[in-house]
């Protein structure tokens, strides 16, 4: 009689293993495929937000390199500076920024060059002198 429940046995466990197995194989490739989905969305999100950047960035340039007014360029200004600490902005973009920004910073708002000082010096060592046209009033001041 004990050799009769043997093959019963057998088969039990035999699917048992099988059944486990096979959840364990199911269960592994469900959870590659939600890890590849979610790896897909995190892609496409930061795709969408980097071309959301590249869109504030033209905006900004525009706004930088308007002729309308000085609020305008202000802004553009502002919002450059804000992309420059952007999570979403490479090194190589930071690098354009600050380029763009230094090089912006050159210019007053008549379009004419400003000397920026040389490289080290200190705020107290600067001297600005406003040049208002009146140069025979300032030539008798110092004499």
């Amino acid at each position: 009689m004990t050799g009769e429940w043997w093959p019963a046995i057998l088969a039990f466990v035999g699917a048992a293993v099988g059944s486990g197995a096979s959840f364990y194989a199911a269960r592994r490739d469900t959870q590659a495929q939600a890890s590849a989905a979610a790896d897909d969305l995190h892609q496409r999100e930061r795709a969408s937000a980097r071309e959301e950047w590249g869109r504030r960035f033209t905006a900004a340039l525009a706004d930088l390199n308007s002729d309308d007014s000085f609020r305008r360029r202000q802004f553009g200004r502002i919002v450059l500076a804000a992309l420059v600490d952007s999570d979403l902005t490479s090194p190589e973009d930071r690098q354009l920024l600050e380029d763009v920004l230094l090089a912006h910073a050159r210019f007053d708002q008549e379009g004419d060059e400003v000397g920026l000082g040389a490289q080290g010096m200190a705020v107290d060592d600067v001297r600005v002198v406003e040049d208002d046209g009146d140069e025979a009033a300032r030539g008798a001041a110092h004499d």
